[in-house]
């Protein structure tokens, strides 16, 4: 259990740092990348953050999430004694952050699916109707004062009652935008987004760029909508924008087709060209394969080794830190040799060196041998590993680990 929160707080400080950058770049050259690639590779860009921690998922999910072990090289690992000293004279700060963190997202889902009781009362209570433009069954509501999509299932549109006031033209483009939603996808984008802001919710930057994705969304469908119409036309759809953005609510389980807050940059982007759709594949690959490069960057990184003799740790258990070391303000070191069966338990555990001697030897050869190893057809004879025992502040709940070539 402490293991698995161990490492789940590390999985989580990475994607953290990670998300954040990634956000903030795509927040930051957002006008550039506006004006170059156009509203609808910018609103494909997004799919960089759920491709990142899929990415990350699978390689935390693999047996090397440690460092690489073989006879030819010492895997370094670092044990803080302000670990073991806090957990012992202060409160397990560690544990009430993990509470406030599942507090967050219960409060988040919470949220959610008061929506979802909501949306489905509307939909209950909308009176359908029929227009020739529409291939998705449209509905009316007195509520509504903006055009929607709601239902990721069973997808629906509704309309507010003073629809029927506009023109065929304006009618058309309102409709082909929300069909362009479904058609797209955007109500399941919306969710995924939705489930990576619950986890990340305490993260003010994820924050902005989840409103800021939700804002690319209705720009990519009004350059779709618009792409094709007069400059007369265009007017117009300005204007049934103006009109419908004066109440429209920002709701996770539909679209907001009135949204104010990007209502000026709608209207100005109507006047530039908007570029074709041809380069997504291309900057998807880009992406994909940029990433794949920093997965197979991790897992090289120990310096190519040969993997017939290298095997990985999958399950670790830190030594404890000997109090009255701690206490003294004592570092040292450990050096162990071992062996690994083919089964992965670790056996014949010897001592290499270690200083001062005798001090944290027990610990480590205790830890050592609770270790577990990937499986692998003949085990592995004369691994080593060395265990840096040293006395720090608690600056960070983030594990160094270091690997050096022999």
């Amino acid at each position: 259990m402490a293991k698995g929160k161990q490492v789940m707080m590390l999985w989580m400080a990475q994607q953290t740092i990670l998300l954040s950058l990634i956000c903030v770049g795509l927040l930051i050259c957002h006008k550039p990348l506006q004006k170059y690639l156009g509203s609808h590779q910018t609103y494909h860009l997004w799919l960089a953050v759920p491709i990142l921690l899929l990415s990350s998922t699978i390689v935390a999910a693999m047996p090397n999430l440690f460092a690489a072990v073989q006879s030819q090289q010492i895997a370094h690992y670092s044990v803080l004694a302000s670990k073991i000293i806090q957990a012992k004279n202060t409160t397990n700060y560690g544990l009430f952050a993990s509470y406030i963190w599942l507090g967050g997202i219960s409060i988040m889902l919470i949220q959610l699916a008061l929506q979802l009781v909501s949306i489905k009362a509307l939909a209950r209570s909308a009176t359908k109707v029929s227009t020739p433009f529409s291939r998705l069954a449209t509905y009316v509501h007195p509520k509504v004062q903006s055009p929607m999509l709601i239902g990721i299932v069973n997808p629906k549109i509704i309309l507010p009652v003073n629809f029927n006031q506009l023109n065929a033209q304006e009618q058309q483009a309102i409709i082909n935008h929300e069909q362009y939603h479904h058609q797209r996808g955007d109500l399941q984008c919306n969710l995924l987004a939705y489930g990576v802001l619950c986890l990340f919710w305490f993260n003010p930057i994820c924050w902005l760029a989840y409103r800021r994705f939700r804002d690319d969304q209705e720009l990519a469908c009004d350059a779709h909508v618009t792409q094709s119409l007069s400059k007369q036309q265009k007017i117009s759809y300005s204007q049934v924008l103006l009109a419908y953005s004066q109440q429209a609510q920002h709701g996770l389980l539909h679209t907001h087709y009135g949204n104010k807050n990007i209502l000026k940059e709608r209207i100005m982007q109507m006047k530039t060209q908007q570029k074709g759709q041809s380069s997504i594949a291309v900057i998807g690959l880009i992406m994909v394969l940029g990433l794949c490069g920093l997965m197979l960057n991790q897992q090289v990184q120990a310096g190519g080794v040969d993997k017939q003799s290298v095997v990985y740790p999958t399950m670790r258990i830190e030594p404890k830190y000997p109090i009255e070391a701690a206490k003294a303000n004592q570092n040292g070191f450990v050096q162990l040799q071992f062996d690994i069966t083919p089964s992965g338990a670790v056996t014949n555990v010897s001592v290499i060196k270690s200083s001062p001697e005798k001090v944290f030897d027990a610990v480590a050869i205790t830890a050592l041998k609770q270790w577990q190893y990937q499986s692998s057809p003949n085990g592995v004879q004369g691994s080593k590993v060395q265990l840096d025992f040293e006395v720090e502040a608690p600056t960070t709940d983030v594990e160094r680990i270091k690997v050096n070539a022999k």
